[in-house]
């Protein structure tokens, strides 16, 4: 190219850079309220495409930037926060801030030594809130270092007594490694702390079903119950404790009650259907009513679609039990129960080799839907749902 040529296209440059207006200046305080709104109402979707209209913006200042990713976060698109993040400078807004949200996003994207590597140098320096304590904590439990969890946990709690969430994730931690006894233990201080709170009442309660103490987990579920009456779990769990005693028709009468009042939950549908059967197994016509009502609040319960499948099997229609149970085992393919009943149902309609085959992929033929699901469920409360 020649000088010359050269010189016409930067003075062309020049020229296009002073007549051409330039772009407009994203607009984004106004996309963040927007997608604040949004949020407000758990729209996720649509406020992560609000996002999305200033992510490219030339203009975003530091902070700007930082709170896009927090808003993505908030909308539950941790890589695209994690990425935001990473573009502002580490002091935005503050070194302790930014690491956490840091760590946040890399907890929510299951990256726990990210989450660890995040938070452990202000650990060290003493900077680490509770709630990046608590996330540290976790993360270290998510990678099966109880021993570097334990000691994290029990000083945010010596330092901070009143820290639900170092109680309820010190519980999980516990469960988790096996010792139950000290996961009540905890959980029994945390009640002690919080003696109106429904969730420490639910996880005290799972601890001491693992531990064998039906009549006092039955207690916390009451109260738990009662000062909450519309949450499913505490209302499960509570016929659950009864069914666990023989005490069917306290149970249906409870989750009959938690129904009537409003609550929607294939699960408490599910298991009134087991209770019904336990009171007089012969009546299956109410109890096929109560499983119907679960599937079609939730398609995919494997519970519900594996004893549907195992009623219509007994009663002579396993071509329509195929159906359930299929689904069921894609759902969950480590479901003993729907692996076993499929194979049954396989081997009614003629399907020889594919029951032989599932029927060799069970380590024994013990099959109980109700122990699935409950062992779900107290793992679900001793996780602690609104825990770190």
């Amino acid at each position: 190219m020649t000088l010359c040529v050269l010189s016409w296209l930067l003075l062309a440059n020049a020229v296009l850079a002073q007549t051409t207006p330039p772009a407009p200046a994203c607009d984004a305080e106004q996309a963040f309220k927007a997608a604040n709104d949004l949020l407000k109402s758990k729209q996720y979707e649509e406020a992560a495409r609000t996002l999305a209209q200033v992510q490219g913006c030339p203009n975003l200042t530091p902070i700007q930037r930082f709170n896009l990713g927090w808003l993505y976060g908030r909308a539950h698109d941790s890589r695209s926060a994690l990425k935001n993040f990473q573009l502002v400078p580490a002091d935005v807004p503050d070194r302790v801030t930014h690491q956490y949200a840091i760590a946040l996003s890399e907890f929510a994207l299951e990256d726990y030594r990210g989450t660890v590597d995040a938070l452990k140098g202000l650990r060290s320096q003493g900077l680490l809130d509770a709630k990046g304590t608590n996330l540290l904590g976790v993360a270290y439990s998510k990678l099966g270092q109880y021993q570097d969890a334990y000691p994290i946990l029990k000083e945010e709690l010596q330092q901070n007594p009143n820290d639900l969430f170092a109680y309820l994730n010190l519980v999980t931690l516990l469960a988790d490694s096996g010792n139950f006894k000290d996961a009540a233990e905890v959980a029994n201080q945390a009640v002690a702390a919080f003696p109106q709170n429904p969730e420490v009442l639910v996880v005290r309660g799972a601890a001491n079903i693992l531990l064998g103490n039906m009549e006092t987990s039955h207690k916390d579920f009451v109260t738990a119950v009662q000062l909450s009456p519309l949450q499913p779990d505490g209302q499960f769990l509570l016929a659950l404790s009864d069914y666990k005693q023989g005490k069917f028709a306290e149970a249906i009468a409870e989750i009959k009650a938690a129904i009537n009042a409003g609550i929607a939950d294939s699960d408490l549908h599910y298991l009134l259907a087991e209770c019904m059967l336990k009171v007089d197994p012969t009546k299956t016509t109410d109890a096929m009513t109560e499983l119907d009502r679960a599937i079609e609040l939730n398609s995919r319960s494997v519970s519900a679609r594996t004893l549907r499948g195992k009623l219509l099997l007994e009663s002579g229609k396993p071509g329509q039990a195929v159906d359930d149970l299929e689904l069921a085992h894609k759902v969950d393919p480590t479901s003993r129960s729907a692996l076993y009943n499929l194979a049954r149902a396989d081997a009614a309609i003629g399907k020889t080799d594919e029951a032989k085959s599932l029927f060799k992929q069970m380590s024994s033929q013990t099959e109980d839907s109700l122990g699935e699901l409950s062992d779900q469920k107290v793992k679900r409360a001793l996780n602690g749902e609104n825990s770190q």
